[in-house]
């Protein structure tokens, strides 16, 4: 909360910091996904002042916050005549011609045991398909414009969907990468890769996960996956301390 005299912010010994009686994980929440949102609003003006459009690709969607995020600031533009739209009225309008969901719909894989994070066990971030429409539904979107693409990224990413994609020429203007586990990082990376295109932003949401070393998690999988993609990445912008987005740029 921001205050118009010193120290100009109120600081938490104050009796006033949660005064809407939240608790500290949900005051954490907010103060994070605050952060989130900011990096959304100039990640799809960015998008809308270089014309470039394509899909919206989310891989981990549990609860449906982030991919809301894309969703209605999408349609929040197209419908102020700041954008002109790819998606007819009745769709919701919108920039992104499609918006597509990547998720196991089960939690995280079988096998999962992490120690240094011991709440990376099988089933948790569990949210199921129709809890995640119905929450779409809640936050006020369109689930008419979702594609769910269902299973556990090992599944589910196979040459089949990747010639469903081919054959309809779909490209990526903005893909998020929110699955926390080293194996869906590297998964995930290497499949996205062929649909993206020139001047995609590409965010990696657990990039400082795992204490930020490089031979874990997220940032393991990205090292690797830069020293073999067919493009070159440029850092963007970072979202609080966890996340990091990237522009994709032709390889020189």
């Amino acid at each position: 909360m921001k205050m118009s005299t010193e120290p100009y912010f109120l600081p938490a010994t104050d009796s006033r910091f949660l005064d809407f009686g939240e608790s500290a994980i949900a005051n954490n929440q907010y103060f994070r996904q605050s952060q989130k949102y900011e990096f959304f609003r100039n990640a799809i003006d960015y998008l809308i002042g270089n014309d470039l459009s394509g899909a919206y690709f989310e891989f981990g969607v549990h609860r449906a916050r982030t991919f809301t995020m894309a969703m209605s600031l999408d349609c929040f533009y197209a419908k102020h005549g700041l954008t002109q739209g790819l998606l007819s009225e009745k769709e919701g309008g919108g920039y992104f011609d499609e918006y597509v969901a990547f998720d196991s719909f089960e939690g995280f894989p079988p096998g999962t045991h992490v120690a240094e994070h011991p709440i990376y066990v099988p089933g948790h971030v569990r949210t199921g398909e129709d809890e995640f429409l119905q929450l779409l539904k809640q936050f006020g979107q369109n689930t008419d414009r979702v594609r769910i693409i269902r299973g556990f990224f090992s599944d589910s990413l196979n040459e089949e969907l990747t010639s469903s994609f081919r054959s309809k020429n779909l490209k990526a203007s903005f893909v998020t990468v929110d699955c926390n586990l080293y194996e869906s990082y590297r998964d995930v990376l290497a499949w996205v890769d062929e649909f993206l295109q020139p001047g995609s932003i590409l965010y990696l949401d657990d990039f400082n996960t795992f204490r930020g070393q490089q031979d874990m998690g997220p940032r393991r999988a990205w090292l690797e996956h830069c020293s073999r993609s067919s493009w070159e990445f440029e850092r963007f912008l970072d979202v609080g301390w966890c996340g990091r987005s990237f522009l994709v740029q032709r390889r020189r």
